[in-house]
Protein backbone atom coordinates (compact mmCIF):
# COMPACT_ATOMS: atom_id res chain seq x y z
CA UNK A 1 0.00 0.00 0.00
CA UNK A 2 1.22 3.75 -1.28
CA UNK A 3 2.01 5.57 1.91
CA UNK A 4 0.73 9.61 1.86
CA UNK A 5 2.24 11.97 4.38
CA UNK A 6 0.13 15.10 4.88
CA UNK A 7 0.42 18.36 6.12
CA UNK A 8 -3.36 19.82 6.26
CA UNK A 9 -4.25 22.22 9.08
CA UNK A 10 -7.74 21.91 7.87
CA UNK A 11 -9.73 18.93 8.74
CA UNK A 12 -11.98 19.01 5.50
CA UNK A 13 -9.22 19.00 3.37
CA UNK A 14 -8.01 16.17 4.90
CA UNK A 15 -11.19 14.87 4.93
CA UNK A 16 -11.94 15.03 0.56
CA UNK A 17 -8.31 13.76 -0.01
CA UNK A 18 -9.20 10.57 2.16
CA UNK A 19 -12.23 9.86 0.35
CA UNK A 20 -10.07 10.35 -3.41
CA UNK A 21 -7.22 8.05 -2.20
CA UNK A 22 -9.85 5.32 -0.73
CA UNK A 23 -8.13 2.13 0.39
CA UNK A 24 -5.39 2.99 -2.14
CA UNK A 25 -2.76 4.34 0.50
CA UNK A 26 -1.82 4.46 4.10
CA UNK A 27 -2.24 7.91 5.20
CA UNK A 28 0.37 9.89 7.82
CA UNK A 29 -1.09 13.53 9.05
CA UNK A 30 1.52 15.54 10.48
CA UNK A 31 0.99 18.71 12.72
CA UNK A 32 3.73 20.87 11.40
CA UNK A 33 6.77 20.64 8.06
CA UNK A 34 9.24 19.50 11.03
CA UNK A 35 6.86 16.40 11.63
CA UNK A 36 6.48 16.18 7.47
CA UNK A 37 10.11 16.01 7.34
CA UNK A 38 10.61 13.31 10.02
CA UNK A 39 7.93 11.30 8.38
CA UNK A 40 9.02 11.61 4.60
CA UNK A 41 12.67 10.17 6.10
CA UNK A 42 11.45 7.13 8.34
CA UNK A 43 8.72 5.58 5.93
CA UNK A 44 8.85 4.80 2.05
CA UNK A 45 6.39 8.18 1.27
CA UNK A 46 4.79 7.88 -2.15
CA UNK A 47 3.07 11.20 -1.88
CA UNK A 48 3.18 14.38 0.28
CA UNK A 49 0.08 16.81 0.66
CA UNK A 50 0.82 19.63 2.39
CA UNK A 51 -0.82 23.32 2.73
CA UNK A 52 1.77 25.05 1.38
CA UNK A 53 0.96 28.25 3.98
CA UNK A 54 0.31 26.15 6.89
CA UNK A 55 2.91 28.38 8.73
CA UNK A 56 1.10 31.82 7.15
CA UNK A 57 3.04 31.98 4.25
CA UNK A 58 4.42 29.91 1.20
CA UNK A 59 7.96 28.07 2.75
CA UNK A 60 9.44 26.89 -0.81
CA UNK A 61 12.97 26.18 1.00
CA UNK A 62 11.05 23.61 2.83
CA UNK A 63 9.41 22.13 -0.57
CA UNK A 64 13.31 22.49 -1.84
CA UNK A 65 14.65 20.24 1.33
CA UNK A 66 11.45 17.23 0.76
CA UNK A 67 12.36 17.20 -2.89
CA UNK A 68 15.86 16.33 -2.78
CA UNK A 69 14.93 14.24 0.17
CA UNK A 70 12.14 12.27 -1.63
CA UNK A 71 13.36 12.48 -5.18
CA UNK A 72 10.72 9.96 -6.26
CA UNK A 73 7.95 11.13 -4.07
CA UNK A 74 5.07 13.43 -5.96
CA UNK A 75 4.47 16.35 -3.99
CA UNK A 76 1.15 18.02 -4.03
CA UNK A 77 0.55 21.27 -2.63
CA UNK A 78 -3.02 21.74 -1.81
CA UNK A 79 -3.64 25.75 -1.27
CA UNK A 80 -6.57 28.60 -1.08
CA UNK A 81 -5.54 30.76 -3.92
CA UNK A 82 -5.89 34.62 -2.81
CA UNK A 83 -5.22 37.28 -5.30
CA UNK A 84 -1.83 38.14 -2.95
CA UNK A 85 -0.80 34.47 -3.48
CA UNK A 86 -1.62 34.42 -7.24
CA UNK A 87 2.33 35.16 -8.26
CA UNK A 88 3.51 32.84 -5.93
CA UNK A 89 1.59 29.73 -7.97
CA UNK A 90 4.42 30.53 -10.36
CA UNK A 91 7.25 29.30 -8.05
CA UNK A 92 5.59 26.47 -6.96
CA UNK A 93 6.77 24.54 -10.48
CA UNK A 94 10.49 25.46 -9.25
CA UNK A 95 10.39 24.63 -6.09
CA UNK A 96 9.99 21.05 -7.35
CA UNK A 97 5.78 20.91 -6.53
CA UNK A 98 4.53 18.23 -8.95
CA UNK A 99 0.66 19.42 -8.83
CA UNK A 100 -1.57 22.40 -7.05
CA UNK A 101 -4.89 21.57 -5.83
CA UNK A 102 -6.96 24.67 -5.33
CA UNK A 103 -9.25 24.37 -2.35
CA UNK A 104 -13.50 24.66 -3.16
CA UNK A 105 -12.49 24.70 -7.31
CA UNK A 106 -10.23 21.62 -7.53
CA UNK A 107 -10.92 19.54 -4.96
CA UNK A 108 -13.53 17.18 -5.59
CA UNK A 109 -13.08 13.50 -4.81
CA UNK A 110 -12.76 12.90 -8.81
CA UNK A 111 -10.33 15.78 -9.04
CA UNK A 112 -8.15 15.05 -6.23
CA UNK A 113 -8.17 11.73 -7.37
CA UNK A 114 -6.94 12.18 -10.74
CA UNK A 115 -4.40 14.92 -9.27
CA UNK A 116 -2.69 11.87 -7.25
CA UNK A 117 -2.58 9.61 -10.17
CA UNK A 118 -1.07 12.18 -12.51
CA UNK A 119 1.35 13.61 -9.75
CA UNK A 120 2.47 9.96 -9.11
CA UNK A 121 2.89 9.71 -13.01
CA UNK A 122 5.52 12.98 -12.81
CA UNK A 123 7.70 11.39 -9.77
CA UNK A 124 8.48 8.35 -12.11
CA UNK A 125 9.11 10.29 -14.39
CA UNK A 126 12.37 11.21 -12.38
CA UNK A 127 13.93 7.53 -13.13
CA UNK A 128 13.87 8.36 -16.84
CA UNK A 129 16.29 11.46 -16.93
CA UNK A 130 19.61 9.86 -16.23
CA UNK A 131 19.02 7.67 -19.19
CA UNK A 132 17.82 10.43 -21.60
CA UNK A 133 20.94 13.17 -21.19
CA UNK A 134 22.52 12.28 -24.19
CA UNK A 135 19.33 12.13 -26.77
CA UNK A 136 17.71 14.33 -28.95
CA UNK A 137 15.63 17.11 -27.46
CA UNK A 138 12.39 16.03 -28.79
CA UNK A 139 13.21 12.24 -27.92
CA UNK A 140 13.34 13.15 -24.64
CA UNK A 141 10.23 15.19 -24.40
CA UNK A 142 8.38 12.49 -26.05
CA UNK A 143 9.37 9.77 -23.47
CA UNK A 144 8.77 11.88 -20.67
CA UNK A 145 5.57 13.06 -22.17
CA UNK A 146 4.14 9.06 -23.08
CA UNK A 147 4.67 8.96 -18.77
CA UNK A 148 3.88 12.03 -17.10
CA UNK A 149 0.34 11.51 -19.44
CA UNK A 150 -0.06 7.94 -19.28
CA UNK A 151 -3.56 8.45 -17.86
CA UNK A 152 -4.78 10.72 -21.09
CA UNK A 153 -4.38 7.82 -22.99
CA UNK A 154 -2.69 10.26 -25.97
CA UNK A 155 -2.48 8.85 -29.66
CA UNK A 156 1.19 9.27 -32.04
CA UNK A 157 -0.99 12.36 -33.68
CA UNK A 158 -1.61 14.24 -30.46
CA UNK A 159 1.90 13.33 -28.81
CA UNK A 160 3.53 15.02 -32.00
CA UNK A 161 1.06 17.39 -31.71
CA UNK A 162 2.25 18.47 -28.43
CA UNK A 163 5.36 18.96 -29.32
CA UNK A 164 4.89 20.79 -32.66
CA UNK A 165 6.60 18.33 -34.92
CA UNK A 166 5.32 15.90 -37.52
CA UNK A 167 4.37 12.30 -36.72
CA UNK A 168 6.86 11.04 -39.70
CA UNK A 169 9.95 13.33 -37.60
CA UNK A 170 9.04 12.22 -34.14
CA UNK A 171 9.02 8.46 -35.71
CA UNK A 172 12.48 9.65 -37.49
CA UNK A 173 14.05 10.66 -34.34
CA UNK A 174 13.06 7.78 -32.04
CA UNK A 175 14.10 5.28 -34.89
CA UNK A 176 17.48 6.90 -34.58
CA UNK A 177 17.54 6.75 -30.89
CA UNK A 178 16.48 3.12 -30.98
CA UNK A 179 13.51 3.44 -29.73
CA UNK A 180 10.07 2.30 -30.63
CA UNK A 181 7.85 3.90 -32.91
CA UNK A 182 5.24 6.64 -31.17
CA UNK A 183 2.44 4.21 -30.27
CA UNK A 184 4.62 1.19 -28.81
CA UNK A 185 6.24 4.25 -26.80
CA UNK A 186 2.88 5.55 -25.48
CA UNK A 187 2.36 1.53 -24.88
CA UNK A 188 5.13 1.77 -22.62
CA UNK A 189 5.16 5.08 -20.74
CA UNK A 190 1.65 3.20 -19.46
CA UNK A 191 3.29 0.15 -18.66
CA UNK A 192 6.32 2.39 -16.36
CA UNK A 193 3.52 3.49 -14.58
CA UNK A 194 1.60 0.58 -14.36
CA UNK A 195 4.86 -0.85 -12.72
CA UNK A 196 5.42 2.09 -9.84
CA UNK A 197 1.51 1.45 -9.09
CA UNK A 198 2.42 -2.42 -8.35
CA UNK A 199 4.74 -1.66 -6.81
CA UNK A 200 2.58 -0.85 -4.07
CA UNK A 201 1.52 -4.39 -2.82
CA UNK A 202 -2.11 -3.28 -2.07
CA UNK A 203 -2.42 -2.19 -6.09
CA UNK A 204 -4.13 -5.75 -8.37
CA UNK A 205 -3.90 -5.67 -11.66
CA UNK A 206 -6.90 -5.13 -12.42
CA UNK A 207 -7.21 -2.31 -10.19
CA UNK A 208 -4.26 -0.90 -12.39
CA UNK A 209 -5.77 -1.76 -15.46
CA UNK A 210 -9.03 0.54 -14.41
CA UNK A 211 -6.47 3.40 -13.29
CA UNK A 212 -4.43 3.76 -16.65
CA UNK A 213 -7.46 3.13 -18.45
CA UNK A 214 -6.74 -0.40 -20.06
CA UNK A 215 -9.61 -2.51 -21.88
CA UNK A 216 -9.69 -4.78 -19.04
CA UNK A 217 -7.41 -6.56 -16.89
CA UNK A 218 -6.97 -9.53 -19.07
CA UNK A 219 -5.77 -6.94 -21.96
CA UNK A 220 -3.59 -4.93 -19.41
CA UNK A 221 -1.77 -8.94 -18.47
CA UNK A 222 -1.32 -9.41 -22.03
CA UNK A 223 0.35 -6.04 -22.40
CA UNK A 224 2.76 -7.35 -20.09
CA UNK A 225 3.16 -10.27 -21.72
CA UNK A 226 4.14 -8.85 -25.40
CA UNK A 227 6.13 -6.15 -24.41
CA UNK A 228 7.71 -7.27 -21.14
CA UNK A 229 7.12 -11.25 -21.01
CA UNK A 230 6.36 -11.52 -17.73
CA UNK A 231 3.16 -10.84 -15.73
CA UNK A 232 2.25 -8.10 -13.26
CA UNK A 233 3.10 -10.09 -10.51
CA UNK A 234 6.65 -10.41 -11.99
CA UNK A 235 7.14 -6.84 -12.72
CA UNK A 236 6.34 -6.39 -9.29
CA UNK A 237 9.00 -9.03 -8.05
CA UNK A 238 11.41 -7.61 -10.91
CA UNK A 239 12.09 -3.92 -9.57
CA UNK A 240 8.74 -2.53 -10.40
CA UNK A 241 9.22 0.73 -12.46
CA UNK A 242 12.47 0.84 -11.93
CA UNK A 243 12.92 -2.70 -14.10
CA UNK A 244 10.73 -1.67 -16.83
CA UNK A 245 12.59 1.74 -17.64
CA UNK A 246 16.21 -0.22 -18.12
CA UNK A 247 13.97 -2.59 -20.51
CA UNK A 248 12.94 0.35 -22.56
CA UNK A 249 16.13 2.55 -22.51
CA UNK A 250 18.67 0.57 -21.39
CA UNK A 251 18.16 -3.11 -22.87
CA UNK A 252 17.52 -1.62 -26.63
CA UNK A 253 18.96 -5.01 -28.35
CA UNK A 254 16.50 -7.19 -26.19
CA UNK A 255 13.54 -4.68 -26.59
CA UNK A 256 14.22 -4.18 -30.65
CA UNK A 257 13.99 -8.41 -31.13
CA UNK A 258 10.54 -8.12 -29.01
CA UNK A 259 9.00 -5.53 -31.14
CA UNK A 260 10.05 -7.29 -34.34
CA UNK A 261 8.13 -10.10 -32.96
CA UNK A 262 5.48 -8.08 -31.91
CA UNK A 263 5.19 -6.59 -35.52
CA UNK A 264 5.29 -9.89 -37.51
CA UNK A 265 2.62 -11.02 -35.00
CA UNK A 266 0.41 -7.87 -36.15
CA UNK A 267 0.86 -8.34 -39.72
CA UNK A 268 -0.04 -12.04 -39.44
CA UNK A 269 -3.34 -11.04 -37.83
CA UNK A 270 -3.64 -7.92 -40.52
CA UNK A 271 -3.09 -10.98 -43.33
CA UNK A 272 -5.52 -13.64 -42.11
CA UNK A 273 -8.03 -10.66 -41.73
CA UNK A 274 -7.15 -9.43 -45.42
CA UNK A 275 -8.03 -13.09 -46.46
Amino acid sequence: MGVIATLLPHEPRLARLRAAARDRYRFVPCEDWSSLTRACERGAVSLVVFDLYADGRADFERVRQLRLRLPRAALVAYVEVTRERAREMFDAGRAGIDALVVANETDTPALLAAVLDQAEARSVASLLRPHLQAVRSVVRDAVMLSVTRAHERLTPDTLARQMAVSRRLLSKRLEGAQLPPPHQLLTWGRLIVAASLLEHGSRSADGVAVALDFPSGSAFRNTCQRYLGCTPHQIRLRGGASWVVQELLVNREKRRMIHEADDELDGDLHDSAAA
